[in-house]
């Protein structure tokens, strides 16, 4: 475990003192700290994501769906047997 110091505005201090008790706020700190980290390598993995998926050559999703129903309906799969 590290330490290190961070600056703050005074009226986000003064909040922060009145509504987190003294013991709960390292905890409170890194936790917050945390979920904004998570949410930033959201929105990066999502960025880096766009665009990834192309339309090009591509039909209709409602008849691409349809052609893959119809095609599972008439795969022959093995049947249990029931009379065993």
């Amino acid at each position: 475990m590290a330490r290190m110091n961070v600056a703050f505005a005074d009226s986000l201090l003064e909040d922060f003192r009145h509504l987190v008790p003294a013991r709960q706020r390292s905890q409170f700190i890194a936790e917050a700290v945390q979920a904004r980290l998570l949410q930033l390598k959201q929105e990066r993995a999502a960025q880096a994501a766009a665009g990834a998926w192309s339309e090009e050559g591509r039909r209709d999703p409602d008849e691409e769906i349809r052609e893959i129903r119809q095609e599972w309906a008439t795969r022959d799969l093995p049947r249990e047997d029931t009379h065993g």
